[in-house]
């Protein structure tokens, strides 16, 4: 079974790390290994933010409830990815702002938030490191949740659809063939529709020649 450290340095996270600086780096962060089961809750909406997760292994999913009490689907969080940075660099939030729950089993590196704050301050080489990989994964981080308010404020189904196969299709170099993270389940949440209005919509852009499908790879034609 791999360590705790072989683990981490498999992260962006902790890129460019020695074993023996990985350690260390745990040791001060209170990092230890967290598993979770497909289901199973890793963070409540409303509770407090005192961990950072290191996703390693599996996926988390995000909701949010709406006020009349739906759980909405809010982004997918994949191996490589961080759980709580917007947390870590604006303090003031506090309280996760939804409920993160494994979407299949999952293996997490589990950081002590507030300790990863201090040191951050001090600021030695490796805390260094540290950080710049923190503002680049917070990056990536804000693109996604940029792509995702984008197509969610698009008004019809069929301009949410577009709206997001040409995000991807701009990713890809703009080759007009995409390939989707999703399956049709999981892509109707993505929008907040159900997935026969999904594809019912998408058998009606197709009809019309503005898309075509095999599987998970879609060409567009708009």
């Amino acid at each position: 079974m791999a360590s705790i450290v072989d683990i981490a340095r498999g992260t962006d996270l902790f890129r460019g790390f020695s074993a023996a600086k990985v350690e260390s780096l745990l040791y001060r962060f209170n990092g230890v290994k967290k598993t979770f089961s497909k289901g199973e809750t890793v963070a409540h909406a409303g509770l407090e933010a005192k961990r950072l997760f290191v996703v390693a292994s599996g996926r988390l999913r995000v909701y949010e409830k709406t006020a009349r009490g739906h759980q909405i689907f809010v982004r997918e969080i994949c191996a490589g990815e961080v759980l709580g940075l917007w947390i870590l660099f604006t303090p003031e939030i506090a309280c996760w702002p939804g409920t993160v729950v494994a979407a299949e089993p999952s293996v997490l590196v589990s950081l002590d938030m507030p300790v990863v704050r201090q040191m951050m301050d001090l600021a030695p080489p490796e805390v260094a490191r540290f950080s710049s990989n923190v503002s680049k994964i917070l990056a990536r981080e804000f693109f996604s949740a940029w792509r995702k308010m984008t197509v969610m404020n698009a008004p019809t189904i069929e301009a949410k659809i577009q709206m997001y196969l040409m995000e991807l299709d701009n990713e890809a170099g703009k080759t007009g063939v995409v390939k989707v993270p999703f399956d049709r389940e999981r892509m109707a949440e993505y929008f907040g529709v159900t997935r026969p209005a999904l594809s019912r919509v998408l058998g009606q852009m197709r009809d019309r020649g503005l898309l075509s499908w095999r599987k998970s790879e879609f060409r567009i034609n708009f």
